[in-house]
């Protein structure tokens, strides 16, 4: 039997198998952590992108496997990636996706092509490496120190409140004090939760990176636990689904009053365009709100009362020189800036 020496194979039914080993645990993390199933969701919406773009362009994409290649096969193949990238590109703006998920595709795709290397063994160039990732100018929104002390320590407020929201209150500022993702504080079992003589402590590994942490808790976040400790059964926490508490961390928000604008900004080929809500109108910070703000909103604040970079990573979970972390530095140091220009703004009017 002759054996191929270069050979063509469809790209929709190696990222079908991509998919299929991700779900069955054949593909994993590099740590060995199975995919989690918002990744599989989101390797499912880059499949159904390209076989809408198969559709589109009328033709059918494929891999050329090259175990023995000339210089002119090679130049032809970076140059059919190189179409496809710029193709790819221009199809997802005409569908109005914004650089954020634009970015993310191309995440995906550069993930898929080094699975089809180094899993599949399949020697079909390096070519998707110059995929360029748009660049993303997002900056979490999170609640200031003070809005926090707020909703903490103001009774008068917690009392105006029905005892609905009073409940999502204390959601809301145990998560922006303990920093877990929504999935992760959810779960927290009382078994979790540690007394001991240096203080009380929540001890978990975390569902993402099942990196283990362990948080101190505050005396106000222990008095949240003991309002629920006959409540929740087995876990700390009222359970509430994360669509349920994202409306109604806005609602709770909108209470405390802080409904000043906030212009919500997502960015198309590196311009900004402001986005607005179904009446038409422009975003308030109460808007933007959802239960990711509680991770936000304790990492930001740890790092401003000055607790050293490492030991809020820690607590969040995040990795040295992770670059979802550097987003929450960027957030402290714009906060102090204003901090500064503040303090000049107060010397010349004494």
């Amino acid at each position: 039997m002759k054996t191929l020496i270069n050979y063509q194979l469809p790209i929709i039914s190696l990222f079908q198998k991509f998919i299929s080993n991700s779900k069955t645990g054949k593909r994993v993390t590099p740590s060995g952590k199975r995919i989690c199933s918002s990744t599989l969701i989101q390797y499912q919406l880059v499949l159904k992108l390209l076989l809408q773009f198969e559709e589109y362009y009328a033709t059918k994409l494929r891999v050329q496997v090259l175990n023995k290649s000339t210089q002119r096969i090679f130049l032809r193949e970076r140059l059919y990636w190189n179409r496809f990238f710029r193709r790819v590109m221009v199809f997802m703006y005409q569908k109005n996706y914004f650089d954020v998920y634009a970015g993310g595709v191309i995440k995906i795709l550069r993930t898929f092509f080094n699975y089809l290397i180094k899993e599949e063994c399949l020697a079909i160039g390096t070519f998707h490496q110059h995929f360029r990732i748009p660049s993303q100018k997002a900056f979490p929104i999170v609640l200031d120190p003070h809005q926090l002390k707020y909703l903490i320590t103001n009774t008068d407020f917690r009392e105006s409140l029905n005892k609905r929201l009073q409940k999502i209150n204390d959601i809301f500022i145990f998560g922006c004090t303990v920093g877990l993702r929504f999935t992760d504080l959810m779960r927290l079992k009382k078994t979790d939760i540690q007394y001991t003589d240096a203080g009380v402590f929540a001890i978990l590994n975390t569902s993402k990176t099942s990196m283990q942490v362990k948080i101190p808790l505050p005396q106000y976040a222990i008095e949240v636990i003991a309002r629920y400790f006959k409540k929740a059964g087995r876990y700390v926490l009222p359970r509430i689904s994360n669509t349920n508490l994202n409306l109604q961390i806005k609602e709770l928000i909108e209470k405390a009053g802080w409904t000043y604008s906030l212009p919500k900004i997502r960015y198309q080929l590196g311009k900004p365009i402001e986005l607005k809500n179904k009446s038409g109108k422009g975003f308030r910070f109460c808007d933007h709100i959802t239960t990711h703000t509680m991770r936000r909103t304790a990492i930001t604040t740890l790092l401003l009362m000055g607790v050293q970079e490492n030991i809020v990573r820690s607590i969040s979970g995040h990795a040295a020189g992770s670059k979802e972390f550097y987003k929450y530095i960027a957030v402290v140091k714009s906060f102090l800036n204003k901090q500064v220009l503040n303090a000049y703004e107060k010397m010349l009017l004494e």
